[in-house]
């Protein structure tokens, strides 16, 4: 919540006009810089409060949305049940019966069969000598990399042999200003 010295620091801020093309300033003195970091720190309070908001009505919608769907998913399990009991009885005679109407039809589908692993799946089949059906996946130990190469100026990368490595290229990114409020 907002205290009154940061509703006041918000006021400030909506009247005050930040078109570089009718007022053009800068941060020039310690005091505007500690100014604009206030106001900063403010409007970052103020979205904290509004992403709060926004994520209380989210929940209170699902939670609505939930409550107002439950009932009817309930009816829909028990009709589908119903369904399936008069499909089942239906293929007693035809083992290939469906049930279709104009508002839809009622028939089986082959599940895939579920296959469990337990965690000591791959010693199992290392002791098996099934090892093809064991997969490694590789990956570039990155950090190790850039330790052991050597970047030019322009951003290509010369292995510790001295050959060129043509598939890495080292882009400068340059610095980030950090703003970090108190």
């Amino acid at each position: 919540m907002l205290n009154a010295l940061d509703a006041y620091e918000l006021r400030e801020l909506e009247r005050t006009t930040f078109s570089e093309e009718t007022f053009p300033w800068t941060i020039d003195s310690l005091k505007s810089a500690d100014w604009a970091l206030r106001k900063i720190a403010v409007l970052k309070k103020k979205n904290d409060e509004i992403h709060q908001l926004a994520e209380n009505e989210r929940e209170r919608i699902a939670e609505w949305e939930k409550k107002e769907t439950y009932t009817n998913q309930e009816s829909i399990a028990f009709f589908e049940s119903k369904l399936a009991d008069y499909l089942h009885e239906l293929r007693k005679n035809d083992p290939k019966a469906k049930i279709k109407t104009p508002h839809g039809t009622v028939s089986t589908r082959k599940q895939p069969d579920s296959w469990e692993y337990r965690e000591d799946v791959l010693d199992t089949l290392k002791e098996l000598e099934l090892t093809e059906f064991i997969t490694i996946k590789e990956s570039i130990n990155k950090a190790e990399l850039k330790k052991a190469v050597r970047v030019l100026e322009d951003g290509r990368v010369i292995s510790p042999d001295g050959e060129l490595i043509e598939s890495i290229k080292v882009i400068a990114q340059g610095e980030k200003v950090i703003v970090k409020e108190a």
